[in-house]
């Protein structure tokens, strides 16, 4: 594996892990979460259909347009309506912990379907990833709900699809240019939530900021790296190393939201950094 990969995957991470601080500071404003996640599709899908239209570069077409709109309307949709109703099912510590079940799915979804071979290092990788991201969100259960567990898993099944479908349709195209179909189908899904459930939409200055910064860093710039970075790594090792992503969230919750941060969440920490250290130095022997 290429160290460009490597970052890149680790960058979308690291813009991924700071979204539920910008969406927090954005509830604080008095926005609801379908108005936050439509503006941070929609602002992102308007701005990189006119890089697209500016650069020149060609849609995809045929099969792979479709399969694109199906993973930006049909898959980033489930995968937000699964997570979001566990939340209120199950809470958000377990929530959390069964959506970053997504490595392991990845993993066993490429051995079985995409008979992809994988080394004693990466499973060793992987190990440690999911322990570390156990360890860093937490593992508190406010409320057992097996309807909410469900949910949790779909949510998770539902994104490791996505991502092993992203590997293949990707490699034929521009990152950026797959990244703004994707976007821009789910901002049509969302539109129409939005709409027919008559929320408020941004109005002050400090509520455009948030949901500007979500569409420009959680959207474009986490998308657009995770698939760039992808490509060249591969599904496997780009869900491994995305799990850097709870770590992000967690120190920057203690930085900025005033969290308290345990032993347990340090350690896991450590974990997940040895993980991606792993995974970069076993690819760069290939």
């Amino acid at each position: 594996m290429k160290y460009t990969g490597f970052l890149l995957v680790l960058f979308s991470s690291i813009c991924f892990g700071v979204m539920p601080i910008f969406a927090t500071f954005a509830y604080q404003t008095g926005l609801s979460v379908s108005v936050v996640l439509l503006f941070r599709f929609l602002l992102a899908a308007i701005l990189l259909n006119l890089y697209v239209l500016i650069k020149g570069y060609k849609y995809p077409t045929g099969k792979t347009l479709i399969i694109l709109i199906m993973m930006g309307g049909v898959g980033y949709a489930t995968q937000s309506f699964l997570y979001f109703t566990a939340l209120t099912l199950i809470g958000s510590s377990l929530t959390a912990i069964l959506l970053y079940l997504y490595p392991a799915i990845v993993l066993l979804l490429s051995i079985f379907l995409l008979n992809t071979k994988i080394k004693k290092i990466e499973i060793i990788a992987l190990i440690l990833a999911m322990i570390g991201a156990l360890l860093v969100i937490g593992i508190k259960f406010e409320q057992m709900n097996y309807i909410g567990i469900l949910f949790g898993i779909g949510a998770a099944f539902v994104y490791s699809i996505y991502i092993l479908a992203g590997s293949k349709v990707m490699q034929g195209i521009h990152a950026l240019v797959g990244a703004t179909v994707i976007i821009s189908s789910a901002s049509v899904v969302y539109l129409l939530f939005t709409l027919s459930a008559h929320a408020t939409m941004p109005a002050t200055t400090q509520q455009w900021t948030w949901v500007f910064a979500i569409a420009m860093v959680s959207g474009i710039l986490a998308i657009v790296t995770f698939f760039s970075g992808m490509k060249i790594v591969g599904p496997v090792k780009a869900s491994m190393i995305s799990t850097f992503e709870p770590v992000v969230t967690v120190y920057l919750s203690y930085l900025l939201l005033h969290d308290t941060i345990t032993r347990y969440q340090i350690l896991g920490a450590i974990l997940i950094i040895t993980a991606a250290i792993l995974i970069s130095k076993e690819g760069n022997h290939e």
